[in-house]
């Protein structure tokens, strides 16, 4: 948004800088020249940053696609959770089933209630497959959520990587274009007033990547 609210101000200022200039330029036309140059210089460098703009939303799609992806990786991991939840929940209860029929199987032979004993047996056997069945489940969560962890982790890598480097290398070019636009309008301001004296401004020494001092 700032980039789009940048070249839309600078386009602005740029065309209404030119209709300044036809104006003036009837009556002065010395004065409508460094009116004319700054009008060229704003709309070439609004027309390059908006270039830079599809370029940088281009290169960020990535980011925007797995900043959407969020939301169900969220819903994954919450799988997970209420697995090792039914997990927990199952052994627990046989867990209990099997501590009960291990307290009264002993007293239940002693008072033949074999029927009884029978069906706590059955019972627990039963309560014991759920637990089984949700550990596998729970198991099964796990190795999913795990194998996709590591593939949407590679694919951001990858990815992220690449779109550094196109937003750097961007970012660079557009800087370097736009320097010379500005450096062109400065020289052509001082072919059209030789005797101008333009106060230079300070610039931070730069080292760029081939060790070069860059002004």
């Amino acid at each position: 948004p700032w980039l789009a609210a940048s070249v839309d101000r600078g386009g602005a200022t740029g065309l209404e800088m030119g209709k300044l200039a036809k104006d003036v330029a009837w009556c002065d036309k010395e004065l409508s020249r460094p009116m004319e140059v700054l009008s060229s210089a704003l709309l070439r460098c609004g027309r390059r940053t908006k270039r830079l703009g599809l370029e940088l939303g281009a290169a960020i799609a990535p980011f925007s696609s797995q900043y959407r992806l969020c939301r169900y990786e969220q819903m994954a991991f919450g799988d997970r959770r209420t697995a090792l939840k039914k997990k927990m929940e199952a052994r627990t209860k046989a867990d209990g089933r099997a501590a009960k029929l291990m307290i009264n199987q002993t007293s239940m032979k002693h008072m033949g209630r074999y029927g009884t004993l029978e069906r706590m047996e059955t019972e627990a056997a039963m309560m014991d497959e759920f637990a089984t069945e949700a550990a596998r489940e729970a198991e099964e969560v796990a190795m999913r959520l795990q194998n996709e962890v590591a593939r949407i982790g590679a694919l951001r890598v990858n990815e992220w990587d690449s779109s550094m480097k196109v937003i750097a290398s961007g970012m660079k070019e557009a800087c370097a274009e736009n320097a010379a636009i500005w450096e062109s309008a400065l020289e052509a301001f001082k072919r059209e007033f030789p005797d101008l004296t333009v106060p230079m401004a300070q610039h931070a020494t730069i080292v760029d990547g081939t060790n070069n001092i860059v002004s």
